[in-house]
């Protein structure tokens, strides 16, 4: 069958579906939809959906699919959103699955941001069913140093996408080396009104400083206590997600010295706290037989470090491996430092971290970088690359391999 007829073929088949659960699910029909791929519910409670709502909160015709729910189905995004769980279902019955749920839609585009199996699952059939050019975004590997999305499946999202994006310049090199097709990079970006016009210096003496967002690895929050613990040091932890799965007691944490905060809503109040800190502690991995987290810390980049630097010039400490993606980024770029989990390198890190000369520097380079992970325009970005099949312009590879004046190591 050509592929006019094919794609013939299968509107005709989602409309007759259509027809048949509208009368038993709510239901509204999208033309021209942009499609939006997810793991879970996109809200403010995980760095992926604070992306995807930065970048894609404002258009109108988003259809958001996930394949799972965390959050209880939270979620404020999107002109409709739905949930398709494949759970090892037949390529057949997860086609069919798919064709059922998002029957008399039409789709213009669509971006995957995969991170379970049917994610990659989910995206290959809504375009094979539906049409449109295919945009997979790696934000997290979950298959180089990870078991979670098979070979087999990679390989065919990764054919069947017209560009491929990646958040670090590591997951793009890692991807380009095992499957071939060219990776653009293009990192986390921040809302251009709260980037300030000048650079926001040291405001006080203090030596105690904050963590921001999620720590996913059980066992790093475990090297954090014993890091802190007995340090004179207080790390207020502020964090969107909660603590619902701490391996302590909030009291015990903070007898550690690590404060937990539930909440750092609004942006604007967040901010105002990171700017008149000395510096921002970002727990990541060690690397090693240990680490918990270890495909998260390798390979992705936080997204709350440009929201960090971007938005307060504030410097960022990175615990853990120097060989960490967090690691890396701070060290090549000039905006903070990175010590392993032991109390000694730790204390010798806030002392340099807070010394006013070393400090200045880390902002100024900060406020230099700021400017350039702004996100003005970044969606139409990610679509005109789409229809390009490559990034427009090379706004994002040129922060690639930029180096700053050498910063102390500890």
């Amino acid at each position: 069958m050509a592929s006019s007829e094919a794609r013939t073929f299968n509107r005709v088949l989602t409309e007759k579906l259509a027809r048949l659960i509208r009368k038993t699910e709510p239901y509204m029909p999208l033309t021209d939809a942009d499609v939006i791929v997810s793991h879970i519910e996109i809200n403010d409670h995980h760095g992926v959906g604070v992306l995807l709502r930065r970048l894609f909160g404002k258009e109108p015709n988003i259809l958001s699919v996930r394949s799972k729910n965390f959050y209880q189905g939270e979620q404020e995004f999107g002109a409709r959103h739905v949930c398709i769980p494949q759970q090892g279902s037949t390529r057949d019955a997860a086609f069919w699955n798919v064709a059922q749920r998002l029957g008399g839609i039409t789709v213009k585009r669509i971006l995957c941001i995969p991170y379970f199996p049917d994610d990659a699952l989910n995206a290959i059939a809504i375009k094979s069913i539906f049409g449109g050019r295919l945009c997979t975004y790696l934000m997290d590997d979950q298959n180089l140093c990870a078991d979670g999305i098979p070979d087999s499946l990679m390989t065919e999202l990764l054919g069947s996408s017209s560009l491929r994006l990646a958040i670090s310049s590591e997951l793009c090199d890692g991807y380009e080396r095992k499957y071939g097709p060219r990776f653009w990079f293009m990192p986390p970006l921040v809302p251009g009104r709260f980037i300030p016009a000048h650079v926001n210096h040291l405001r006080s003496g203090s030596r105690d400083g904050v963590i921001v967002g999620n720590i996913w690895g059980r066992r790093w929050i475990e090297l954090l206590r014993e890091t802190v613990r007995g340090s004179g040091i207080t790390l207020r932890w502020f964090n969107n997600g909660k603590f619902p799965w701490l391996p302590c007691s909030k009291e015990d944490l903070a007898k550690d010295g690590v404060v937990a905060q539930e909440t750092c809503d609004p942006d604007e109040a967040m901010i105002a706290i990171i700017r008149d800190v000395p510096y921002v502690v970002v727990p990541s991995g060690t690397l090693d037989e240990t680490d918990d987290r270890r495909f998260i810390a390798q390979l992705s980049f936080p997204s709350r470090i440009p929201y960090i630097f971007a938005t307060s010039h504030a410097p960022i400490l990175v615990l853990g491996s120097p060989d960490t993606a967090a690691a890396r980024f701070v060290r090549s770029a000039g905006v903070g430092l990175v010590a392993p989990y032991r109390r000694d390198a730790f204390l010798k890190a806030v002392e340099q971290i807070t010394a006013p000369e070393i400090n200045r520097k880390l902002r100024e380079r900060a406020f230099e970088l700021s400017e350039r992970y702004r996100d003005d325009g970044a969606a139409d970005w990610i679509w005109r690359s789409l229809e390009k099949g490559e990034a427009v312009d090379r706004r994002f590879q040129e922060l690639i391999g930029e180096s700053a004046a050498t910063v102390p190591a500890v």
